[in-house]
């Protein structure tokens, strides 16, 4: 299996962060930009780990299997270095301009349901109240409300505003010890928004002065890293 790398150094953090678009929802940080193919390995590793969990058979694309023990090959495709506060996703990279096909839509909308499964098993597997903020980092309350509130800003960077964002991440942070329901009704309506995709919808390239470009591809990869990664943190913190 050959997979590229997408780094991003901030000087200011000194961190470098790995993307993986080939393999969606798959993304991490490492020290240093050496330390990145090590890294990326052990997060590409987590992430087939995951599919094959919840039943993944068919290859993430043609030459990538997703079995166990399938070798990983790794290329650095692009490194991005520059003096701004990089690392957050705002890079855009050039798979992210190709087209969606519309025959993906109904598999990242099912890695998606697995992924939102899972954050939702972490952050109830927690051992302190949900709105308790631990040592460092936010509590884990604060992570479901902003987990539901950045898949809202990427879906509406790539398509126009989604209407009804505000009151879901609100009726999500009201819920308190029990955002469950609230959780689930904030997902149902971005589903039902992205399985309505038109292929105008698939191909578009969104610019904004002064903001970073949109496509249906990247907001899907976005959604997924993005979860994936508050995931990982909620499981840590187990």
């Amino acid at each position: 299996m050959h997979l590229d790398l997408y780094l991003e150094s901030g000087p200011q953090h000194k961190r470098t962060w790995i993307f993986v678009p080939g393999l969606p929802g798959c993304s991490t940080v490492a020290r240093t930009s050496a330390e990145a193919p090590e890294a990326a390995t052990a997060a590409i590793e987590v992430r087939l780990d995951f599919l094959r969990r919840h039943g993944e058979t068919e290859p993430i694309e043609p030459g990538a299997p997703i079995e166990p023990g399938a070798p990983i090959e790794l290329s650095v495709a692009e490194h991005v270095i520059e003096r701004q506060i990089l690392g957050f996703g705002q890079q855009f990279f050039a798979p992210d301009v190709q087209p969606l096909p519309a025959g993906d839509v109904p598999r990242l909308l099912r890695w998606a349901a697995w992924s939102r499964e899972e954050l939702v098993a972490a952050a109830r597997a927690q051992r302190r109240p949900l709105a308790e903020k631990p040592d460092a980092g936010r509590s884990a309350a604060a992570i479901l409300s902003h987990v539901a509130s950045s898949e809202w800003a990427y879906v509406s960077g790539a398509l126009g505003t989604l209407k009804g964002g505000s009151a879901a991440v609100a009726a999500i942070e009201a819920a308190g010890e029990e955002p469950w329901a609230a959780l689930a009704a904030e997902r149902d309506a971005v589903v039902a928004r992205l399985s309505a995709l038109t292929t105008d919808e698939l191909g578009r390239v969104v610019e904004r002065h002064g903001a970073p470009r949109w496509t249906a591809r990247r907001m899907f990869r976005r959604l997924l890293e993005h979860e994936w990664e508050h995931t990982l943190e909620l499981e840590a913190r187990l």
